[in-house]
């Protein structure tokens, strides 16, 4: 099979491609002006728009809603990674605070334990 062979089977499948459209394109037509007549369509238009209004609204914010709801419990999103921050009770104070601050460097949280007046301490 050829360069030119191949060439001509595609411009073929093209054509045929194109009169199925406009076939399409036409039994749509047809369908749409039996459905819809010219004189009255305007009217059957508007109908059906003011029939199909609520259930769009109820669709569009029951969209919306669902959306907004499954956007916030995506834990394994590609972009952002979520770690659970396990919190612990700060020793020596009245508060809770982040363990992994604290598993950084212990050493200077005791030695900043007192240094601040006023502070939660028990």
């Amino acid at each position: 099979m050829g360069i030119d062979e191949v060439k001509n089977y595609v411009v073929e499948k093209l054509k045929e491609l194109l009169l199925l459209l406009d076939n399409f394109f036409g039994q749509f037509l047809g369908w749409f002006d039996k459905v819809f007549p010219p004189d009255t369509r305007k009217e059957k238009i508007n109908h059906w728009f003011h029939v199909a209004l609520p259930f769009l609204i109820v669709a569009l914010i029951f969209a919306i809603v669902s959306y907004c709801c499954c956007r916030g419990r995506r834990d394994d999103d590609d972009d952002h990674v979520y770690e659970e921050i396990r919190m612990m009770k700060a020793p020596g104070r009245n508060c809770t605070m982040s363990r992994s601050t604290f598993e950084s460097d212990p050493k200077f949280y005791f030695q900043n334990l007192r240094s601040y007046p006023g502070d939660y301490l028990v």
